[in-house]
């Protein structure tokens, strides 16, 4: 089980999120499957936060925090945490390597790319998980 947050004011677009990560569960073969949560604002994300996702879909423009300065405090509590924005503004995409973002999707989201940048991320959660189980044993 994958567990994903996503941080989007947007109904609409958080819908085409969720619609994304279904689509890509269902065409998957060896059963990926995503518990996913979904947050308004990053204030309620940010409030008792526990490291308790693997990937996190986060928009910028967010009504009183940011998502730029809500990666900043997110970095400070988890540092692990696959962060991928989600933003109609590529400008700020740059920006993400502050806060060691995997990547960016440009609004509106398009299934395919979508598709590729969730490989990169189911990637490097398997790598990570590939990594512990070497240092434990």
């Amino acid at each position: 089980m994958v567990n994903v947050a996503i941080v989007e004011d947007e109904d609409a677009a958080a819908a085409i999120l969720s619609n994304c990560l279904d689509k890509y569960a269902s065409a998957k073969r060896g059963g990926v499957e995503f518990s996913v949560c979904r947050y308004h604002d990053a204030v309620s994300f940010l409030e008792n936060y526990r490291s308790r996702f693997d990937i996190v879909f986060m928009d910028i423009q967010l009504p009183d925090l940011d998502g730029m300065e809500a990666a900043k405090k997110l970095r400070r509590l988890d540092s692990s945490v696959t962060l991928i924005f989600v933003t109609n503004m590529a400008n700020f995409a740059v920006r993400g390597y502050e806060v060691d973002a995997l990547d960016f999707i440009v609004k509106p989201v398009e299934y395919f790319s979508f598709a590729l940048k969730l490989d990169r991320a189911l990637e490097r959660l398997k790598s990570t998980a590939e990594q512990e189980i070497f240092a434990k044993t």
